[in-house]
């Protein structure tokens, strides 16, 4: 069934999805969502607004057929990084000299991610079951093998912008995910803050199996390909050849640091393999990225997160069940699902067992990062905070 043949309730045109608990076009979504109160309007006719004092071409963007518009550009486009990481650099002498730490504001990041799920899906989905709805989500972060670049450098740059792409695409995948919105009426309350913490939580593992993924499509889709190469986002690094620039994350020389990256992600070449036998259908993929993540939060956070969290895995689990049975006719499927999992707790051990290459990093302070967030790069390669 199309989107198109549900009615918006409020006025009566065709609905583009479920805002705020109604089937509605985006107009009556966004009416209900503007903050515009009526003295917003008595302020603008106090201060002498008036409808009879109309003027023509006096708008910031003029005509199209008077002028070429001119957008202003993003910050971004000024100093060349992405747009909601902001890095600051301890070596300018606007900050202070006693501080030899790196400080990146992830704030702005925290901030869109909000927004998005505020805002919700761009492009509902229907589906019959939930895990059927973030498989088709998942199509839209998918690997494009027609659009690959080569990585031929990574800095400091490249660095911010991966961590923001995945923290982003994390955020757009997992808004398409209605359970949350079935939680306690009193969780209901804490919708938004407890999405943004799992998300917080969950993002670099669901990056750490992505890339994976994507590097076992990139294996099948190309031939000849360097076991070295790797796909983060739709970029190709290849460890022996790219350059890396470690300068601004470390004072150590660039090849130690290197080293200590790659050190935790030792598996990765492994579970890329065995990702590569499996050969799974998406909806096996959307099962593994889903089960993987909520199951690390639930261990990360046991309480109330893992209550949730264990939820969300009986829904899917339910969903595969259904898909195995119904659609792929296989009611004897345990041994595929113990490969499946197989993958899962390779990733996961990955995880764990690196815990100890990390904690020797920060007793030697081989990275001179500080984030804002410190809790979204807990267990990634990034995580730097001082031992205890």
């Amino acid at each position: 069934m199309s989107i198109s043949e549900f009615l918006c309730r409020v006025c009566g045109r065709d609905a583009h999805g479920n805002h705020f608990g109604v089937f509605s076009c985006r107009a009556c979504a966004a009416f209900f969502r503007c903050t515009c109160k009526p003295c917003r309007l008595r302020k603008c006719i106090e201060m002498g607004m008036s409808t009879e004092k109309f003027q023509y071409n006096r708008d910031v963007i003029q005509s199209v057929e008077n002028t070429q518009i001119c957008v202003t550009p993003s910050m971004s486009h000024f100093v060349g990084r992405p747009e909601f990481v902001l890095f600051c650099d301890p070596s300018v002498p606007t900050y202070s000299n006693f501080n030899s730490r790196v400080w990146i504001d992830v704030q702005h990041l925290v901030t869109e991610a909000s927004r998005l799920l505020d805002k919700g899906c761009e492009s509902p989905i229907f589906s019959e079951n939930q895990l059927k709805k973030l498989t088709l989500s998942f199509k839209f972060v998918k690997l494009d093998t027609e659009n690959l670049k080569i990585f031929e450098k990574m800095g400091q740059t490249e660095f911010m912008d991966i961590i923001e792409y995945y923290f982003v695409t994390v955020t757009k995948w997992i808004s398409h995910f209605d359970e949350f919105k079935k939680l306690d009426k009193n969780l209901q309350v804490l919708y938004l803050k407890s999405v943004m913490k799992l998300i917080q939580i969950i993002w670099h593992v669901w990056s750490k199996i992505h890339k994976c993924v994507t590097t076992a499509m990139y294996r099948k889709t190309h031939n000849n390909v360097n076991p070295t190469q790797k796909i983060m986002r739709n970029n190709v690094l290849d460890r022996e050849r790219a350059k890396l620039d470690t300068s601004w994350m470390s004072d150590y020389p660039s090849e130690y640091v290197t080293k200590y990256m790659f050190s935790q992600n030792v598996y990765d070449f492994g579970i890329t393999s065995a990702i590569e036998q499996l050969d799974p259908s998406d909806v096996e993929l959307t099962y593994m990225f889903a089960q993987l993540c909520f199951e690390y939060a639930g261990k990360r956070f046991p309480g109330e997160i893992q209550i949730i969290t264990d939820h969300f895995q009986q829904v899917l689990s339910n969903d595969l069940h259904e898909y195995y049975v119904t659609e792929q006719r296989r009611p004897r499927y345990f041994n595929r699902l113990s490969e499946l999992m197989k993958v899962n707790n390779l990733i996961q051990r990955s995880i764990w067992e690196t815990r100890s290459y990390r904690d020797l990093g920060k007793v030697f302070n081989v990275l001179k990062i500080e984030f804002s967030h410190p809790e979204m790069f807990e267990d990634s390669p990034f995580n730097s905070s001082a031992a205890n």
